[in-house]
């Protein structure tokens, strides 16, 4: 069991006061209100974004690949989807120089299964 401390003056600056158990209760019961709030709205947000309109593409337009100019619809190779991330990335700079969020995503994309038969093309 945490004991209380006698002199209350001595909390550190900067950390909440040491209260009883009926007043973190309340404390926590009125932000868990708040984070409820935020949750459906955060839902909310993300239902209205995959909302959106859609814009028509030219799937002629060409995108350089690895293997230089092609045309965007060549990217999908035959398949329903396309996924592709954005990475900061340097030629030739070794990889502990690289973005750390960004090689984050990279290594466990590369090792995802299934989006093949999923007719999921990686770009």
């Amino acid at each position: 069991m945490t004991t209380m401390p006698s002199d209350p003056t001595g909390v550190l600056p900067g950390r909440p006061p040491i209260v009883d158990l009926a007043t973190w209760q309340a404390a926590r019961d009125e932000l868990l209100v708040r984070e409820k709030a935020h949750t459906r709205e955060g839902d909310a947000i993300a239902a209205a974004r995959r909302r959106l309109p859609m814009v028509e593409f030219d799937g002629a337009v060409e995108v350089v690949g690895p293997d230089g100019p092609v045309p965007f619809l060549d990217l999908f190779q035959g398949r329903d989807e396309l996924v592709v991330y954005k990475h900061m990335w340097y030629d030739g700079a070794p990889h502990q120089g690289q973005c750390e969020g960004c090689t984050t995503t990279a290594w466990p994309a590369r090792s995802i299964g299934g989006r093949s038969a999923r007719k999921v093309k990686d770009s």
